[in-house]
């Protein structure tokens, strides 16, 4: 396939306003201008796509959601986190099925994938036949699908995980398994104790079908330090909860933390210490009145900071262009500074570090021997006309609904209509189960 005459751009610093890109298999295997790339690959009979007018990116990385919560989107807003959770969210989850989960997540993809979104991590509860990662696989989105964690369910939740690597990871190319422990709130140390040698004994086993990684919630509320305290009786030194991680040897590249907002000083030095990944997820945690990530900050330190949008249940959608233009504008008042997270910063914290945070180091560029992830955008808009700075154009500008076509491993799955599956009956299949959800946790009318 090559994709020709299109607005290319390679990452967060190189672009082609006349390039071309060519995907063979899974693979980019060549980028550059379309009059070069033409000429090496004339008479090679690849299909062609006329990108002309379009532009054409890396697809989005969403580093942090709870994508079968499709099925809560709306169901509990404007409510503390910890009241939400315990009386909301927790109860209605119960009476979730394995059937549920593929259901909601199927119904996540098919809106990541319309919005640009081409890999998300995704935490949640695990069925072994019926899941995220089946729900993922019907859409065609890459994914890793993280099995939570908590300290009252541990040896379950251990034995799914070790199921789910065996029956997941790797599977068709898409997607990869990650250990999910929850919160430290819902995480006594004991477990967190367990969870580096299950980590290194996954990666030497099954390392050879992609990295696998550990993602867990932290610093998300104020009141979090607090909480650990009163259910396990321990001491966050100094007020540091990555001081409390560090004594169980879990800090290292491949651990990603999620949200990160209440932090201090030493917080921020152990996360660049041990090279750890933040997912930043402005909207939710300003919808949940959580406040949100010193993320300037954290940049000018070099920790990778990638972009979540958290459960479809906190935000309401996983739009991740919504998402873009909330990270850079979030800061610039706090900072006085409009000159913090600039737009190119934060496409990168969209693409190459999310790709980065997830352990895919062949992702989130448009690159020879990377993946073939690849958006394609119309751009003969009122709202994107005329183009002075295409990165400023993306995440100021641009909206997911300009999403046109999206290309996955090599393979169209949306193209201004769903290739795997019928978004019409998903739909429905939604609205009937909902109902039915609601008469069982007592919320139906």
């Amino acid at each position: 396939m090559i994709i020709k005459n299109g607005w290319i751009v390679v990452d967060y610093i190189r672009n082609y306003r006349d390039g071309a890109v060519v995907i063979e298999d899974d693979k980019i295997v060549d980028v550059g201008p379309t009059e070069d790339v033409l000429r090496r690959h004339s008479g090679s009979g690849h299909d062609v796509i006329d990108a002309r007018d379009k532009i054409v990116i890396p697809g989005l990385v969403n580093s942090h959601t709870h994508i079968s919560m499709t099925l809560l989107r709306g169901y509990a807003d404007d409510l503390p986190l910890q009241e939400w959770l315990e009386k909301w969210i927790w109860p209605f989850e119960a009476n979730l099925t394995g059937e549920d989960i593929e259901l909601g997540a199927l119904l996540g993809a098919l809106e990541s994938i319309r919005f640009g979104t081409t890999t998300v991590y995704s935490m949640y509860h695990y069925h072994p036949g019926h899941n995220e990662a089946s729900g993922l696989i019907k859409a065609g989105l890459r994914g890793v699908i993280g099995i939570a964690i908590f300290h009252w369910s541990r040896d379950k939740n251990i034995k799914m995980f070790w199921d789910a690597m065996g029956r997941w990871h790797g599977r068709d190319g898409l997607i990869k398994v990650s250990l999910g422990p929850h919160a430290p709130y819902t995480v006594d140390p004991e477990t967190w104790m367990r969870l580096p040698e299950i980590l290194n004994e996954a990666n030497e086993k099954y390392g050879d079908r992609g990295r696998v990684i550990i993602s867990s919630h932290i610093a998300e509320d104020w009141r979090e330090n607090e909480l650990i305290r009163d259910k396990f009786n321990v001491d966050i030194p100094g007020g540091s909860i990555f001081r409390y991680l560090e004594k169980f040897n879990i800090l290292s590249g491949d651990f990603l933390a999620a949200h990160c907002i209440h932090l201090n000083q030493v917080d921020l030095d152990l996360i660049h210490k041990y090279s750890v990944g933040v997912a930043h997820n402005p909207v939710a945690n300003l919808k949940l009145g959580m406040g949100f990530a010193d993320t300037p900050k954290m940049l000018e330190k070099g920790i990778r900071v990638s972009l979540g949008t958290d459960g479809p249940a906190s935000n309401n959608t996983l739009d991740m262009f919504e998402t873009m233009k909330f990270a850079a504008l979030i800061n610039k008042p706090i900072k006085r500074d409009p000159s913090v997270t600039p737009a190119n910063i934060v496409f990168r914290m969209a693409t190459e570090y999310g790709a980065l945070n997830l352990g895919y180091n062949d992702l989130g560029i448009l690159k020879p021997g990377y993946k073939a992830d690849v958006v394609i955008l119309d751009r003969r808009k009122p709202h994107l006309t005329p183009v002075y700075d295409i990165y400023s154009h993306l995440v100021y500008a641009a909206r997911s609904m300009d999403v046109e076509t999206v290309i996955i491993n090599g393979r169209i799955v949306y193209d201004g209509g769903f290739v795997n599956t019928s978004l019409d009956d998903v739909i429905s299949r939604v609205e009937n189960r909902v109902y039915e959800l609601l008469e069982k946790v007592g919320k139906g009318d």
